[in-house]
């Protein structure tokens, strides 16, 4: 029998360990079933390929009938190979590895909250990959070579998920390497020092087309690769790679002439698909831990269908490039920055830009642009960053999806404005903070008053008179007035020029002429600004302007700018705007009540509080404080009166602040009985507190109430059972 006192190496262990084997009458398979191991774990032990725990020596050593007693001094020869460690072969101690920006295993930055306490890495949140990947590294960690390849889109978490599965190597007993070959290059790197790996080493393949499919060497390295998997000396090793599917596709299909047979053979049957979003139960998992890392609240708020892992990968990048951006190219993405923050809507047109952008270039920087300076900047800023769009995308036509029409519906007009871009939701919401202070030059505003869209003219001139620009303010709402009819914008623009010179009506009467009556509640703006300014003619020239069909929407609009035309002398059109409303208002709408009053008196309102079945159910506290003060206002006490009784007998008590509002109502005009209706239903409802507030009833009721209605006797702790 072998002396385990004549083992002091690892190489003297393996040479008794095959003495020992030779002695037997027995193969591999049956040593190993009887030692409970793996025949490759025990072939790779016998061989030399890899060096055993005590524990499973033990186990072989038992099967090959070693006796009990001999066993210690094999424990301790054990011991003294266990100390003649081979010369570590290319890589870095796992347990080094502990941050991969420092060791540049490229995985990607996330973006920055400016909070110092978060770590470099978000929170992660593991998907089914990651769970078909821990297998993969289970079998790696037990003793068997094993290759896995990630395949998906790009920053779709690839890269962050093979870190995370080292996690499981850094819990073996047995120290793991990690090795990332790039210089001179990553294909020549990797022939260079493949055959000199050591077992318990992880290949790192980040983005392994640039190993694979190099045209000089890529054959070579996935030869190499194929023998290191196999070769049981070795064993285990670990590669973990990363592919685009483009470049899976390419490497693992066949051609002719077949360029990649080699690589075929290495990869065929072991990817992992990474999927581009986060969806169902992952999105669930993710939004869970939001409160845990902002990085993935914000991301789960602001990530397009669902692409979280872009988002967080892909904003730095972005960032970056806006960052680096030649000024020509900044200047555009100011403009469109500009044009968000100050009230532009998402779709931004081309001219706009291009009109806007020179603005913000000193007159050296615009000397040296060329004439191709917008396509080289469109080129630069509709370019992806990691799975993301890039800083201005192309926005398609507003055109109907998942709508569906009438055969005769005619197709909405698009406007001839040419191409449309959207601004990246980060760097919109970034330009907000980084540029509240900048005021853009003159050239921004002159070409928005010439590219802005109908809703955006009131907004963009309300900015510029914010920031003292009165001129451009001026010529954003006349441009919205002319070309659009918008009565805000009228108004602004009268009340903006009689502050300039109050003496010159000549916008006043221009206002009037241009602006649209299809908006009754603005067109009531406007006449009240116009009124303000003095420029009653110009409020006569407006309403004899016949008001085209209001609808329920504007009741309230109507009933008020009736009032008006009334008390200037101009019943019949009033009455014509009256009939017109009242001819569309539901009875089960309180809000009407005003409008009837303005057509027939109180008839409609009696009708509508009393005769109406759906009346009671269509009381709201707020609604109905607003009611009884236009009531009131307009003298029909009776009608108040029969409102307040509704009030009190059906008012929801769900809002206890609404409830209160409308108490508080009802004692400022005296309605003493309906009051008393009222509070006598808020016990039932869990008010008592608020019942409480009437007269002497925090003294009688101290101690509660007896569910009959009468107050509590007195009672003490004494009195609990």
């Amino acid at each position: 029998m072998t002396d385990p006192r004549q083992i002091q190496t690892r190489a003297s262990l393996c040479q008794a360990l095959q003495e020992l084997f030779e002695s037997v009458d027995s193969g591999y398979l049956a040593v190993a079933t009887k030692a409970k191991i793996a025949p490759a774990t025990l072939h790779a032990m016998v061989t030399g390929a890899s060096f055993p725990r005590w524990v499973t020596l033990k186990s072989v050593l038992i099967a090959l009938g070693v006796p009990q007693e001999e066993l210690a001094a094999w424990q301790t020869a054990h011991q003294r190979a266990a100390g003649d460690k081979p010369a570590a072969g290319p890589g870095w101690p796992l347990a080094e590895v502990t941050d991969p920006f420092r060791f540049d295993l490229e995985v990607h930055h996330a973006i920055d909250t400016g909070d110092a306490d978060l770590s470099a890495l978000p929170v992660y949140v593991p998907r089914e990959h990651d769970r078909m990947l821990a297998q993969v590294v289970a079998r790696g960690a037990a003793g068997d070579s094993r290759i896995a390849v990630l395949v998906g889109g790009s920053s779709t978490g690839k890269t962050r998920a093979c870190w995370e599965a080292l996690h499981l190597l850094r819990a073996q007993p047995e120290p793991w390497r990690l090795w990332h070959p790039i210089d001179p290059t990553r294909p020549e790197a990797a022939l260079a020092c493949l055959t000199k790996l050591s077992p318990y080493t992880v290949v790192w393949l980040n983005e392994a087309q640039f190993y694979l499919a190099d045209s000089a060497l890529g054959e070579s390295v996935a030869a190499a690769l194929r023998e290191l998997l196999r070769d049981a000396r070795r064993a285990p090793v670990l590669v973990l790679a990363t592919l685009w599917p483009k470049y899976w596709d390419s490497l693992t299909s066949r051609a002719d002439p077949d360029l990649h047979a080699q690589a075929r053979e290495l990869l065929d049957g072991h990817n992992l698909p990474v999927p581009d979003a986060f969806t169902g139960t992952d999105l669930e998992a993710l939004v869970n831990q939001k409160d845990s890392d902002p990085r993935l609240g914000e991301a789960s708020e602001r990530a397009q269908d669902g692409r979280i892992t872009q988002y967080l990968a892909g904003v730095p990048v972005l960032m970056d490039r806006y960052h680096q951006a030649a000024p020509p190219i900044r200047a555009l993405i100011h403009a469109a920055m500009d044009a968000r923050r100050l009230g532009r809507g998402p779709r931004l047109p081309l001219a706009l830009l291009a009109d806007a952008a020179p603005g913000y270039l000193t007159n050296t920087e615009w000397d040296q642009t060329d004439e191709h300076w917008l396509t080289h900047a469109l080129n630069y800023v509709t370019q992806p960053c990691n799975g993301i769009p890039g800083i201005l995308t192309p926005a398609k036509p507003d055109t109907a999806r998942n709508r569906r029409t009438s055969a005769n519906a005619a197709a909405p007009p698009q406007a001839g404005i040419g191409p449309m871009y959207r601004l990246a939701d980060y760097l919109d919401q970034h330009a907000r903070r980084a540029r509240a202070d900048q005021i853009p030059p003159i050239d921004f505003w002159t070409a928005a008053a010439r590219h802005a869209q109908p809703g955006d003219f009131k907004a963009l001139g309300d900015a510029a008179r914010a920031r003292g620009l009165y001129r451009d303010a001026a010529q954003l709402w006349k441009h919205a007035t002319s070309c659009y009819g918008d009565p805000h914008a009228a108004a602004a623009l009268v009340e903006h020029m009689h502050e300039l010179n109050p003496n010159d009506h000549h916008p006043a009467y221009w206002a009037a002429a241009h602006t649209s009556l299809d908006d009754l509640l603005a067109e009531f703006e406007l006449v009240v600004q116009l009124r303000t300014v003095g420029a009653d003619e110009a409020v006569r020239m407006l309403l004899a302007r016949d008001p085209v069909h209001t609808t329920v929407d504007d009741l309230t609009a109507a009933a008020t700018l009736v009032r008006r035309m009334r008390t200037m002398g101009m019943d019949a059109k009033a009455t014509q705007l009256a009939d017109g409303a009242a001819a569309h208002a539901p009875l089960d709408n309180p809000a009407v009540m005003p409008m009837l009053q303005e057509i027939a008196g109180h008839k409609q309102i009696t009708t509508l509080l009393i005769g109406s079945p759906a009346a009671p159910t269509a009381l709201d506290p707020a609604d109905v404080v607003s009611q009884l003060d236009t009531l009131r206002m307009i003298g029909a006490d009776e009608q108040a009166r029969v409102l307040a009784d509704r009030a009190a007998a059906y008012i929801p008590l769900d809002n206890p602040a609404d409830v209160v509002r409308l108490l508080d109502r009802l004692r400022h005009i005296g309605a003493d009985e309906q009051i008393v209706a009222l509070t006598n239903r808020f016990p039932a409802a869990g008010l008592f507190w608020l019942w409480l507030r009437d007269g002497d009833r925090q003294r009688r009721f101290a101690f509660g109430r007896e569910p009959d209605g009468s107050p509590a006797a007195p009672w003490t702790w004494d009195d609990l059972e």
